[in-house]
Parts: structure tokens; sequence; C-alpha cells
């Protein structure tokens, strides 16, 4: 979901609106999955210059933001 070759920027908006709908366990467990993404990321210097890392960095932000 953060690889922008699988969903691409048109439609991701579309899934944020489908991933705000989650609750419970589900809802739980892909903040779980995107804050160890988010680790992940930084612990291979996403903060770099690498446009496809900022591009999943800023992804997963956003869907932090929408389920945090």
């Amino acid at each position: 979901m953060y690889d922008s070759d699988k969903v691409p920027d048109e439609h991701f908006p579309t899934l944020l609106a489908y991933l705000e709908g989650l609750k419970g366990q589900a809802r739980e467990l892909t903040v779980q999955k995107a804050e160890a993404r988010m680790q992940a990321l930084d612990a291979a210097g996403a903060g770099g210059s690498d446009p496809l890392l900022l591009g999943q960095v800023q992804r997963v932000r956003q869907v932090l933001q929408l389920l945090s």
C-alpha cells in the first residue's frame, strides 16, 4: 500500500478513505504495521534523497495520521 507501483497516486486517497473506516483489531494491526514500516524506512536511510523512499515515508505518515 505504501509502494506507488502497487497503489498508484491517483488511487491512494481512495485507499485512505477505506482505511478510515477500520475499527478494532484491523485498525490496531494497520497502525502497528505502519509504525514498523516507518522504523524500517528510517533504518534504511529514508531521510536521504531517494524519491521512492521519500514517497513511502509520506504515505506511511498519512496512514498514521489518519488512524492515530
